[in-house]
């Protein structure tokens, strides 16, 4: 009798493991059954409201965002622990199909210096190209230290350097391109000077020195579009870097559904 007993204590805890097996393993979607199946089992169980957000995560991450939804909502109107990281997906969910006015709707209802909002709102700054904001919000959270300076070039900078040829280019870093360009500037507006000064024949000075203009505004623009292109870059790798801050620190751990609601 014993024997039977301790079996059936230990039960929900096999039925819980399994889940979260399921779940390390990526089977999320069976994942998400084995929790709900645990919910039904044993609904006075310390771990229910775990297992109940598990479930609408776990279909989050099986792409059945409509299933994850449904759970989430219901997660938040039982007043089940861990509501804000209910809404806190409730929200990625939203901006993930982009229905904007839900998405703020969700923002709206989180704490202000919870560092679920946090996140969501440094990433909304990060959007809007103001990485100093973006810093600002996350201040004092793990976050803080993949929010930098991406250290952009300004594009009219590059271009007005360039009016002295290649130095432009030099000052974005490109040296190869850079001394290539002054090379050849200076080539043919060499070339331009020697045939109006020296040989005095006009047309080949003067092709020459249209030729030297062509490369030199070439550099120019060239520049300005290259600084474009380098702060794209660098913009796509500090939001890339954020981004995976975000999924590694902001996944709820199971002592989070046991503090404030």
């Amino acid at each position: 009798m014993l024997w039977v007993i301790s079996q059936v204590e230990v039960y929900p805890q096999q039925v819980f493991s399994f889940a979260e097996e399921l779940y390390s393993e990526g089977k999320y979607r069976e994942a998400a059954l084995e929790f709900l199946r645990f919910i039904t089992l044993f609904p006075n169980s310390d771990s229910v409201d775990y297992a109940h957000f598990m479930a609408g995560y776990s279909y989050k991450l099986a792409n059945l965002l409509d299933f994850a939804e449904e759970i989430f909502k219901k997660h938040i109107v039982e007043n089940r622990r861990g509501k804000v990281w209910a809404h806190y997906e409730l929200a990625k969910i939203y901006l993930y199909k982009g229905d904007t006015f839900k998405f703020y709707e969700e923002l709206s209802k989180m704490p202000d210096n919870s560092v679920q909002k946090k996140s969501l709102v440094a990433w909304m700054r990060l959007q809007e190209g103001d990485w100093e904001e973006a810093k600002r919000v996350v201040e004092g959270t793990v976050l803080e230290r993949y929010i930098y300076d991406p250290g952009l070039k300004s594009p009219k900078k590059a271009a007005f350097l360039s009016i002295i040829p290649g130095f432009g280019r030099y000052w974005l870093g490109d040296r190869g391109t850079a001394l290539m360009g002054a090379f050849m500037v200076g080539t043919f507006y060499a070339l331009g000077f020697y045939y109006k000064f020296k040989e005095k024949r006009d047309i080949p000075a003067y092709a020459s020195f249209g030729v030297g203009v062509a490369f030199h505004a070439g550099q120019i623009y060239g520049s300005y579009a290259f600084a474009k292109v380098i702060n794209r870059e660098k913009w796509r790798e500090l939001l890339e870097n954020y981004s995976r801050a975000v999924e590694k620190y902001m996944n709820p751990k199971y002592e989070d559904f046991f503090g404030n609601r």
